[in-house]
């Protein structure tokens, strides 16, 4: 009897340094992944318009609003899901030379914990980033384990921007109720869900992001039916979803 108990009792700690080892690895890990995040805190760059106006543009502003994802925001404090809204201010900044003083008007990034936005406005051009490994641990953190998963969404109404269409044209489908984005990420990599265009002139917005399989990426991005393509993902889990209001 003190053999079994004491075979039990090495088993057990040996348990307990593993769960140890595998929590502390995983720390480290997005401790690095994190670190490979440009800092909010550097000079940020000025747009022109309060939309970003070419493709090299919107990939440097969608990698801020991922990059504002890991920052001090205070509303993002204590969030098991950080997700945060982006959008383009204006400012005036002065630029003094030997014999004069010039200011130029531009736009810097703003943002916000989407939990914060009680409303959107029409018309306003915003990107929305959510870290997809809170995503998943929250929905079975099984699935962080996985090489590569497969995912669709579904934005009711449409409201994709066309420079990111020209980004990536094979994953998304727009239809006149909506717009259908599906691929496959690597989860080896830093994984976002990254929405970006003008808020349409509707009554509200509304996300959902499912988790799928190869096939059935295959399958929604050959269908030219928007309803079929719903009656699809409807077996599917929606792991994330949004909706908000829209304000003229």
């Amino acid at each position: 009897m003190n053999i079994n108990k004491k075979y039990i009792i090495i088993f057990g700690t040996l348990i307990l340094l593993l769960v140890i080892i595998i929590g502390t690895v995983t720390y480290y890990k997005e401790k690095a992944e994190q670190a490979q995040i440009p800092d909010l805190k550097q000079s940020f760059p000025s747009f022109s318009r309060d939309y970003p106006t070419s493709i090299n543009k919107l990939s440097n502003f969608i990698g801020l609003c991922n990059s504002a994802v890991f920052s001090d925001i205070e509303e993002l404090k204590n969030k098991k899901i950080k997700e945060v809204v982006c959008m383009l201010e204006p400012e005036t900044k002065k630029i003094v030379s030997k014999d004069r003083t010039l200011l130029v008007n531009g736009y810097i990034p703003s943002f916000s914990s989407l939990d914060s936005i009680v409303s959107f406005k029409s018309d306003r051009y915003i990107v929305i980033s959510v870290y997809l490994r809170d995503v998943l641990r929250e929905y079975d953190p099984f699935l962080l384990k996985k090489e590569k998963l497969y995912f669709c969404s579904i934005s009711e109404p449409s409201w994709l921007d066309p420079f990111y269409l020209l980004m990536e044209p094979k994953q998304d489908l727009i239809f006149d109720d909506g717009d259908v984005s599906c691929g496959g990420i690597k989860m080896d990599k830093i994984p976002f869900i990254n929405f970006s265009g003008f808020i349409p002139q509707a009554e509200s917005l509304n996300i959902k992001h499912y988790l799928v399989d190869e096939q059935t990426v295959s399958d929604v991005m050959s269908n030219q039916s928007f309803s079929e393509i719903k009656d699809i993902l409807k077996d599917y889990p929606i792991i994330w979803q949004m909706e908000k209001p829209i304000t003229p």
